[in-house]
Protein backbone atom coordinates (compact mmCIF):
# COMPACT_ATOMS: atom_id res chain seq x y z
CA UNK A 1 0.00 0.00 0.00
CA UNK A 2 1.11 3.53 -0.71
CA UNK A 3 1.69 6.01 2.10
CA UNK A 4 1.41 9.79 2.16
CA UNK A 5 1.97 12.28 4.96
CA UNK A 6 -0.53 15.15 4.99
CA UNK A 7 -0.01 18.34 6.98
CA UNK A 8 -2.88 20.75 7.66
CA UNK A 9 -1.86 24.31 8.40
CA UNK A 10 -3.61 26.41 11.02
CA UNK A 11 -5.05 28.75 8.38
CA UNK A 12 -7.10 25.86 6.92
CA UNK A 13 -8.15 24.50 10.31
CA UNK A 14 -10.07 27.63 11.23
CA UNK A 15 -13.14 26.10 12.84
CA UNK A 16 -15.49 23.12 13.03
CA UNK A 17 -16.64 23.10 9.37
CA UNK A 18 -13.03 23.28 8.14
CA UNK A 19 -12.00 20.40 10.40
CA UNK A 20 -14.92 18.28 9.14
CA UNK A 21 -13.93 19.12 5.56
CA UNK A 22 -10.35 17.99 6.27
CA UNK A 23 -11.63 14.72 7.76
CA UNK A 24 -13.74 14.00 4.67
CA UNK A 25 -10.80 14.71 2.36
CA UNK A 26 -8.61 12.31 4.36
CA UNK A 27 -11.31 9.64 4.19
CA UNK A 28 -11.49 10.02 0.40
CA UNK A 29 -7.77 9.32 0.17
CA UNK A 30 -8.00 6.32 2.49
CA UNK A 31 -10.78 4.93 0.29
CA UNK A 32 -8.25 4.73 -2.58
CA UNK A 33 -6.19 2.25 -0.54
CA UNK A 34 -3.62 4.82 0.56
CA UNK A 35 -2.26 4.93 4.10
CA UNK A 36 -2.30 8.44 5.53
CA UNK A 37 -0.35 9.99 8.40
CA UNK A 38 -1.80 13.38 9.35
CA UNK A 39 0.06 16.31 10.92
CA UNK A 40 -2.05 19.12 12.39
CA UNK A 41 -1.17 22.69 13.30
CA UNK A 42 -3.00 24.77 15.88
CA UNK A 43 -6.24 26.42 14.74
CA UNK A 44 -5.52 29.83 13.29
CA UNK A 45 -4.95 32.41 16.03
CA UNK A 46 -4.83 29.94 18.93
CA UNK A 47 -1.04 29.97 19.34
CA UNK A 48 -1.05 33.79 19.50
CA UNK A 49 -3.86 33.71 22.06
CA UNK A 50 -1.97 31.27 24.28
CA UNK A 51 1.24 33.26 23.96
CA UNK A 52 -0.60 36.50 24.77
CA UNK A 53 -2.20 34.93 27.84
CA UNK A 54 1.17 33.66 29.09
CA UNK A 55 2.74 37.09 28.56
CA UNK A 56 -0.11 38.84 30.36
CA UNK A 57 0.24 36.64 33.42
CA UNK A 58 4.00 37.20 33.71
CA UNK A 59 6.83 38.89 31.83
CA UNK A 60 9.28 36.32 33.16
CA UNK A 61 7.62 33.05 32.19
CA UNK A 62 10.43 30.54 31.50
CA UNK A 63 10.81 29.50 27.85
CA UNK A 64 10.18 25.84 28.63
CA UNK A 65 6.87 26.76 30.26
CA UNK A 66 5.89 28.91 27.28
CA UNK A 67 6.64 26.01 24.93
CA UNK A 68 4.41 23.74 27.01
CA UNK A 69 1.60 26.31 26.95
CA UNK A 70 1.63 27.17 23.24
CA UNK A 71 1.97 23.50 22.30
CA UNK A 72 -1.54 22.98 23.66
CA UNK A 73 -2.89 24.54 20.46
CA UNK A 74 -1.62 21.60 18.40
CA UNK A 75 -3.01 19.11 20.90
CA UNK A 76 -6.42 20.77 20.59
CA UNK A 77 -6.33 20.48 16.78
CA UNK A 78 -5.27 16.83 16.90
CA UNK A 79 -8.09 15.88 19.27
CA UNK A 80 -10.71 17.75 17.23
CA UNK A 81 -9.53 16.28 13.92
CA UNK A 82 -9.30 12.76 15.38
CA UNK A 83 -12.83 13.14 16.70
CA UNK A 84 -14.05 14.31 13.27
CA UNK A 85 -12.43 11.28 11.63
CA UNK A 86 -14.03 8.91 14.18
CA UNK A 87 -17.43 10.44 13.43
CA UNK A 88 -17.18 9.37 9.76
CA UNK A 89 -15.84 5.88 10.47
CA UNK A 90 -12.07 6.40 10.16
CA UNK A 91 -9.95 4.43 12.64
CA UNK A 92 -7.80 7.42 13.62
CA UNK A 93 -5.57 7.72 16.66
CA UNK A 94 -4.26 10.91 18.21
CA UNK A 95 -0.50 11.15 18.70
CA UNK A 96 0.50 13.81 21.24
CA UNK A 97 3.77 14.31 23.14
CA UNK A 98 2.40 12.13 25.95
CA UNK A 99 1.65 9.23 23.60
CA UNK A 100 3.95 6.16 23.66
CA UNK A 101 4.17 6.46 19.87
CA UNK A 102 5.35 10.11 19.92
CA UNK A 103 7.88 10.49 17.06
CA UNK A 104 9.65 13.89 17.29
CA UNK A 105 12.59 13.96 19.71
CA UNK A 106 14.54 17.21 19.98
CA UNK A 107 17.20 19.08 21.89
CA UNK A 108 16.20 21.59 24.58
CA UNK A 109 16.61 24.87 22.69
CA UNK A 110 13.17 26.03 23.78
CA UNK A 111 11.33 28.14 21.22
CA UNK A 112 13.42 26.86 18.32
CA UNK A 113 14.35 23.29 19.14
CA UNK A 114 16.27 21.13 16.69
CA UNK A 115 15.00 17.60 16.02
CA UNK A 116 17.49 14.78 16.64
CA UNK A 117 17.00 12.76 13.46
CA UNK A 118 18.44 9.47 14.71
CA UNK A 119 16.11 9.57 17.73
CA UNK A 120 13.13 10.56 15.55
CA UNK A 121 13.74 7.67 13.17
CA UNK A 122 13.94 5.20 16.04
CA UNK A 123 10.69 6.50 17.55
CA UNK A 124 8.96 6.36 14.17
CA UNK A 125 10.09 2.76 13.69
CA UNK A 126 8.88 1.61 17.11
CA UNK A 127 5.91 3.97 17.48
CA UNK A 128 4.22 5.07 14.24
CA UNK A 129 4.95 2.10 11.97
CA UNK A 130 3.19 -0.41 14.25
CA UNK A 131 0.08 1.83 14.26
CA UNK A 132 0.04 1.83 10.46
CA UNK A 133 0.44 -1.94 10.36
CA UNK A 134 -2.65 -2.21 12.59
CA UNK A 135 -4.64 -0.13 10.10
CA UNK A 136 -4.69 3.05 12.19
CA UNK A 137 -4.55 6.60 10.81
CA UNK A 138 -2.20 8.54 13.10
CA UNK A 139 -2.98 12.23 13.67
CA UNK A 140 0.21 13.85 14.97
CA UNK A 141 0.79 17.23 16.62
CA UNK A 142 2.91 19.46 14.44
CA UNK A 143 5.30 22.11 15.76
CA UNK A 144 5.99 20.22 19.02
CA UNK A 145 9.00 18.21 20.10
CA UNK A 146 9.84 16.21 23.19
CA UNK A 147 13.39 16.37 24.46
CA UNK A 148 15.45 13.34 25.38
CA UNK A 149 14.62 14.27 28.99
CA UNK A 150 10.89 14.23 28.24
CA UNK A 151 10.35 18.02 28.27
CA UNK A 152 8.01 19.70 25.77
CA UNK A 153 9.70 21.90 23.16
CA UNK A 154 8.55 23.80 20.08
CA UNK A 155 10.34 23.73 16.74
CA UNK A 156 10.15 27.40 15.84
CA UNK A 157 8.76 29.07 12.73
CA UNK A 158 7.59 26.51 10.18
CA UNK A 159 7.62 23.86 12.90
CA UNK A 160 4.63 21.89 11.64
CA UNK A 161 6.18 21.65 8.18
CA UNK A 162 9.34 20.40 9.90
CA UNK A 163 7.35 17.69 11.69
CA UNK A 164 5.68 16.62 8.46
CA UNK A 165 8.85 16.42 6.36
CA UNK A 166 10.66 14.39 9.04
CA UNK A 167 7.78 11.90 9.23
CA UNK A 168 7.53 11.64 5.43
CA UNK A 169 11.29 11.15 5.05
CA UNK A 170 11.60 8.54 7.81
CA UNK A 171 8.49 6.64 6.68
CA UNK A 172 9.64 6.59 3.01
CA UNK A 173 6.33 8.19 2.04
CA UNK A 174 5.41 8.45 -1.63
CA UNK A 175 4.50 12.11 -1.12
CA UNK A 176 4.38 14.84 1.46
CA UNK A 177 1.20 16.88 0.98
CA UNK A 178 1.01 20.33 2.56
CA UNK A 179 -2.53 21.70 2.74
CA UNK A 180 -2.40 25.49 2.70
CA UNK A 181 -4.89 28.30 2.20
CA UNK A 182 -3.77 28.61 -1.43
CA UNK A 183 -3.77 25.86 -4.04
CA UNK A 184 -0.05 25.81 -4.80
CA UNK A 185 2.90 28.09 -5.43
CA UNK A 186 2.16 31.05 -7.68
CA UNK A 187 4.34 32.79 -10.25
CA UNK A 188 4.12 35.84 -7.95
CA UNK A 189 2.19 36.90 -4.87
CA UNK A 190 -1.43 37.06 -6.13
CA UNK A 191 -2.10 39.82 -3.61
CA UNK A 192 0.40 41.98 -5.49
CA UNK A 193 0.33 40.66 -9.07
CA UNK A 194 -3.18 40.31 -10.51
CA UNK A 195 -2.34 37.83 -13.27
CA UNK A 196 -0.22 35.48 -11.15
CA UNK A 197 -0.79 31.82 -12.02
CA UNK A 198 -0.32 28.54 -10.14
CA UNK A 199 2.84 26.69 -11.11
CA UNK A 200 2.15 22.97 -11.70
CA UNK A 201 5.73 21.94 -10.92
CA UNK A 202 8.95 23.33 -9.44
CA UNK A 203 12.37 21.86 -8.79
CA UNK A 204 13.51 21.71 -5.17
CA UNK A 205 16.21 24.27 -6.00
CA UNK A 206 13.61 26.72 -7.33
CA UNK A 207 11.23 26.20 -4.42
CA UNK A 208 13.99 26.51 -1.82
CA UNK A 209 15.21 29.75 -3.42
CA UNK A 210 11.70 31.25 -3.27
CA UNK A 211 11.34 30.17 0.36
CA UNK A 212 14.67 31.72 1.30
CA UNK A 213 13.87 35.04 -0.34
CA UNK A 214 10.41 35.77 0.99
CA UNK A 215 7.83 33.24 -0.21
CA UNK A 216 5.65 32.26 2.77
CA UNK A 217 4.31 29.04 1.25
CA UNK A 218 7.25 26.92 2.42
CA UNK A 219 9.78 27.28 5.19
CA UNK A 220 13.49 26.66 4.55
CA UNK A 221 13.53 23.93 7.21
CA UNK A 222 11.47 21.73 4.88
CA UNK A 223 14.49 21.44 2.60
CA UNK A 224 16.88 20.89 5.47
CA UNK A 225 15.13 17.67 6.52
CA UNK A 226 13.69 16.51 3.19
CA UNK A 227 14.83 13.09 2.07
CA UNK A 228 16.29 12.96 -1.42
CA UNK A 229 13.60 12.67 -4.09
CA UNK A 230 10.67 12.95 -1.66
CA UNK A 231 8.01 14.76 -3.73
CA UNK A 232 6.19 17.61 -1.99
CA UNK A 233 2.72 18.64 -3.12
CA UNK A 234 1.11 21.96 -2.17
CA UNK A 235 -2.71 21.98 -2.30
CA UNK A 236 -5.60 23.94 -0.84
CA UNK A 237 -8.39 22.52 1.32
CA UNK A 238 -10.77 22.68 -1.65
CA UNK A 239 -8.55 20.29 -3.62
CA UNK A 240 -7.96 16.56 -3.32
CA UNK A 241 -4.75 15.27 -1.76
CA UNK A 242 -3.42 13.90 -5.06
CA UNK A 243 -3.00 15.16 -8.59
CA UNK A 244 -3.54 18.87 -7.98
CA UNK A 245 -1.69 21.95 -6.77
CA UNK A 246 2.07 22.41 -7.19
CA UNK A 247 4.45 19.46 -7.17
CA UNK A 248 8.03 20.01 -5.97
CA UNK A 249 10.52 17.39 -7.15
CA UNK A 250 14.22 16.63 -6.93
CA UNK A 251 16.84 17.25 -4.33
CA UNK A 252 19.63 19.62 -3.35
CA UNK A 253 22.94 17.86 -2.69
CA UNK A 254 24.47 18.36 0.73
CA UNK A 255 27.86 18.85 -0.93
CA UNK A 256 28.48 18.49 -4.64
CA UNK A 257 31.37 19.71 -6.79
CA UNK A 258 30.99 20.84 -10.38
CA UNK A 259 33.91 21.96 -12.52
CA UNK A 260 33.28 23.91 -15.70
CA UNK A 261 35.16 21.92 -18.34
CA UNK A 262 36.22 24.89 -20.49
CA UNK A 263 38.51 27.77 -19.50
CA UNK A 264 36.70 30.81 -18.13
CA UNK A 265 37.60 34.49 -17.85
CA UNK A 266 36.67 37.07 -15.24
CA UNK A 267 36.09 40.54 -16.66
CA UNK A 268 36.22 43.28 -14.04
CA UNK A 269 34.47 46.50 -15.00
CA UNK A 270 34.93 49.64 -12.88
CA UNK A 271 31.89 51.89 -12.88
CA UNK A 272 28.20 51.92 -12.10
CA UNK A 273 26.99 49.66 -14.87
CA UNK A 274 23.64 49.22 -13.13
CA UNK A 275 22.81 52.88 -13.76
CA UNK A 276 22.92 52.53 -17.55
CA UNK A 277 20.56 49.97 -19.05
CA UNK A 278 21.81 50.57 -22.59
CA UNK A 279 25.46 49.75 -21.72
CA UNK A 280 24.39 46.65 -19.80
CA UNK A 281 22.28 45.50 -22.73
CA UNK A 282 25.11 46.14 -25.23
CA UNK A 283 27.59 44.13 -23.15
CA UNK A 284 25.15 41.24 -22.93
CA UNK A 285 24.72 41.31 -26.72
CA UNK A 286 28.49 41.49 -27.28
CA UNK A 287 29.04 38.38 -25.19
CA UNK A 288 26.39 36.46 -27.11
CA UNK A 289 27.52 37.64 -30.56
CA UNK A 290 31.16 36.99 -29.66
CA UNK A 291 30.44 33.32 -29.10
CA UNK A 292 30.95 33.30 -25.34
CA UNK A 293 28.69 31.85 -22.68
CA UNK A 294 27.51 34.20 -19.94
CA UNK A 295 28.08 32.13 -16.77
CA UNK A 296 27.79 34.46 -13.76
CA UNK A 297 27.52 38.16 -13.03
CA UNK A 298 28.02 40.09 -9.80
CA UNK A 299 27.40 43.83 -9.72
CA UNK A 300 27.04 46.83 -7.42
CA UNK A 301 27.23 50.59 -7.88
CA UNK A 302 31.02 50.60 -8.14
CA UNK A 303 31.93 47.52 -10.17
CA UNK A 304 30.72 44.55 -12.14
CA UNK A 305 32.31 41.11 -12.47
CA UNK A 306 31.43 38.97 -15.49
CA UNK A 307 32.42 35.31 -15.73
CA UNK A 308 32.36 34.20 -19.34
CA UNK A 309 33.70 31.34 -21.44
CA UNK A 310 36.15 31.81 -24.30
CA UNK A 311 36.64 33.46 -26.76
CA UNK A 312 37.12 36.57 -24.66
CA UNK A 313 39.66 38.96 -26.23
CA UNK A 314 37.36 40.42 -28.88
CA UNK A 315 34.61 40.94 -26.30
CA UNK A 316 36.98 42.86 -24.03
CA UNK A 317 37.89 45.16 -26.90
CA UNK A 318 34.22 45.83 -27.60
CA UNK A 319 33.46 46.50 -23.94
CA UNK A 320 36.46 48.81 -23.71
CA UNK A 321 34.92 50.98 -26.43
CA UNK A 322 32.24 51.85 -23.86
CA UNK A 323 34.82 53.48 -21.58
CA UNK A 324 34.16 56.70 -23.46
CA UNK A 325 30.76 56.77 -21.74
CA UNK A 326 30.21 58.00 -18.20
CA UNK A 327 29.27 54.51 -17.04
CA UNK A 328 32.55 52.59 -17.41
CA UNK A 329 35.89 53.89 -16.16
CA UNK A 330 38.20 50.92 -16.80
CA UNK A 331 38.25 47.15 -17.13
CA UNK A 332 40.54 44.15 -16.81
CA UNK A 333 40.43 40.49 -17.80
CA UNK A 334 41.85 37.51 -15.97
CA UNK A 335 44.01 34.92 -17.65
CA UNK A 336 42.60 31.54 -18.62
CA UNK A 337 41.07 30.10 -15.43
CA UNK A 338 39.16 27.14 -14.03
CA UNK A 339 35.78 27.56 -12.36
CA UNK A 340 34.45 25.34 -9.58
CA UNK A 341 30.92 25.43 -8.19
CA UNK A 342 30.37 23.82 -4.79
CA UNK A 343 26.66 23.22 -4.28
CA UNK A 344 25.42 22.77 -0.74
CA UNK A 345 22.52 22.62 1.65
CA UNK A 346 22.53 22.79 5.45
CA UNK A 347 26.29 23.47 5.48
CA UNK A 348 27.27 27.11 6.07
CA UNK A 349 28.63 28.39 2.71
CA UNK A 350 30.90 30.86 4.47
CA UNK A 351 32.48 28.00 6.40
CA UNK A 352 32.90 26.00 3.18
CA UNK A 353 34.74 28.88 1.55
CA UNK A 354 36.93 29.43 4.63
CA UNK A 355 37.93 25.75 4.66
CA UNK A 356 38.68 25.76 0.93
CA UNK A 357 40.84 28.89 1.17
CA UNK A 358 42.83 27.44 4.08
CA UNK A 359 43.49 24.15 2.25
CA UNK A 360 44.48 25.89 -0.99
CA UNK A 361 46.84 28.29 0.81
CA UNK A 362 48.77 25.30 2.17
CA UNK A 363 49.39 24.28 -1.45
CA UNK A 364 50.22 27.87 -2.51
CA UNK A 365 47.11 28.10 -4.68
CA UNK A 366 45.43 31.49 -4.92
CA UNK A 367 41.73 32.00 -5.53
CA UNK A 368 41.51 34.82 -8.09
CA UNK A 369 37.74 35.28 -7.68
CA UNK A 370 35.11 33.96 -5.28
CA UNK A 371 31.37 34.39 -5.00
CA UNK A 372 28.77 32.97 -2.62
CA UNK A 373 25.24 32.53 -3.95
CA UNK A 374 22.28 31.18 -2.00
CA UNK A 375 23.02 27.52 -2.73
CA UNK A 376 26.55 27.43 -4.04
CA UNK A 377 30.07 28.77 -3.69
CA UNK A 378 31.94 29.78 -6.85
CA UNK A 379 35.72 29.91 -6.96
CA UNK A 380 38.09 30.75 -9.84
CA UNK A 381 41.68 29.46 -9.89
CA UNK A 382 44.53 29.17 -12.40
CA UNK A 383 43.69 26.77 -15.22
CA UNK A 384 46.86 24.70 -14.72
CA UNK A 385 45.94 24.12 -11.03
CA UNK A 386 42.50 22.67 -11.72
CA UNK A 387 43.34 19.01 -11.07
CA UNK A 388 45.00 19.74 -7.75
CA UNK A 389 42.14 21.99 -6.67
CA UNK A 390 39.65 19.28 -7.63
CA UNK A 391 41.48 16.79 -5.42
CA UNK A 392 41.63 19.20 -2.45
CA UNK A 393 37.90 19.98 -2.63
CA UNK A 394 37.05 16.29 -3.01
CA UNK A 395 38.96 15.60 0.21
CA UNK A 396 36.97 18.34 1.96
CA UNK A 397 33.74 16.78 0.69
CA UNK A 398 34.70 13.37 2.05
CA UNK A 399 35.49 14.91 5.45
CA UNK A 400 32.27 16.94 5.70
Amino acid sequence: MTLIVVKYGGSVLDGGPAIKQAANTIKQELAKGTNVVVVASAIKGVTDQLLSAASTISDNTPLDVIDHIIGLGEEQSVRLLTSALHSIGVDAIEVTPNSPSWPIISDEKFGDAEPILSECKNQIDVGLKPLLKRGKTPVVCGFIGRSTKGRITTLGRGGSDTTAVILASCLDAEELVLVKDVGGIFSADPKIVLNAVTLPELSVWEAELLAATGSKILHEKVFKYKKDNLPIRIVSREQTLSGEGTMIKGTIPEFDIKRYEKPVYVITILGNLLSNDSDLSRISSMIKIGGSEFLYVQSDQKSTFLIISEPAQKIVQEIHNLTLSDTIKALSISKSSAMFEIQHRIIDPGLILKNIIEKLEVSNIKISFKMITHQSTIIIVDWDKKELVQKIIENLKNCS
